[in-house]
């Protein structure tokens, strides 16, 4: 197959879960033999937002699809998907797209308009847009165990990634961390090459999303990389991993006093949340499998 990617934006600063993912399934769908090319609407086309790019983002796919004839147009969320859907749906037999978060806000109608427009062609890694929309596949993301494992090394930290997904501050968590007593590492702004590293410094991990986060990257990299405590809540990913689990920060000292050590790398290998695995499903549902 050749499988057109539309992105809104390739990240030059860290290494964000929709980068993760499209770094990932371009190597799976290469080594089974499939061609991938990924097109950002923001550095390759230079079009800044949802509303310029309609008109000069279909005028582009069609010439693509003129001289390429892609099998598969593979859309990142619904501002990617957007301008193939109105004023009419262009290539809809072609045309996949993935909702990596739930939209907030003013772009909620939009996105709510997208997925139902796209039907049975909506895949989802977020189980709140898989009860959303009657049509979607809920596709779980995954995380690389050969990039993200245990070292071997002294833990001593409380991680926390400050992400603007998160439903606490870092004033709160510095706060907490003191009070048990433990050093608070405060992960933002670390080279993906180093972020296996950093999760091996932290014995507990924390995170708690916003119902309306996508992904759940972080929680897949930090049990990888054997945290053996982790405290979370059910939003994101959060709702079928094994961690101990929270409804808000006020409870969350308490918490991670109670928390119990797991093997989470154990955990994650026996589930087999990998990339590859991921990409058989794209490919069964591509297909029509």
């Amino acid at each position: 197959m050749k499988i057109l990617v539309l992105v809104k934006e390739r990240k030059k600063k860290g290494f964000g879960g929709v980068e993760t993912l499209l770094k990932n399934i371009s190597k799976e769908f290469e080594e089974k033999g499939h061609n991938v090319d990924i097109i950002s609407r923001t550095d390759d086309l230079k079009l800044k937002n949802t509303a310029q790019s309609i008109f000069p983002l279909r005028k582009k796919v069609r010439e693509i699809m003129k001289e390429k004839n892609y099998d598969i147009i593979y859309t990142q969320d619904w501002n990617m998907a957007l301008p193939l859907l109105f004023p009419y749906p262009i290539f809809r037999k072609k045309h996949f797209c993935f909702f990596h978060a739930t939209q907030k806000g003013r772009g909620f109608f939009v996105q709510f308009l997208v997925g139902n427009l796209m039907g049975k062609r909506l895949l989802t890694g977020d189980r709140i847009n898989e009860k959303r929309y009657s049509g979607a596949t809920l596709i779980e993301t995954a995380v690389d165990m050969n990039e993200f494992k245990p070292l071997n090394k002294k833990r001593t930290y409380l991680g926390w990634t400050n992400k603007p997904s998160e439903n606490m501050t870092k004033e709160q968590i510095e706060r907490i961390g003191k009070n048990l007593g433990i050093p608070v590492l405060i992960i933002e702004n670390i080279p993906h090459e180093k972020m296996n590293e950093t999760y091996n410094k932290c014995k507990i991990f924390v995170g708690l999303p916003f119902k309306e986060a996508g992904g759940g990257v972080t929680y897949m990299e930090a049990m990888a990389a054997g945290i053996p405590r982790i405290v979370g809540n059910i939003y994101s990913e959060g709702y079928k991993f094994p961690f101990d689990k929270i409804e808000n920060f006020r409870n969350l000292e308490e918490a991670i006093k109670n928390s119990k050590k797991r093997d989470y790398a154990k955990w994650m290998k026996d589930s087999k949340i990998t990339w590859e695995r991921h990409t058989e499903k794209l490919i069964n549902i591509f297909t029509g499998k």
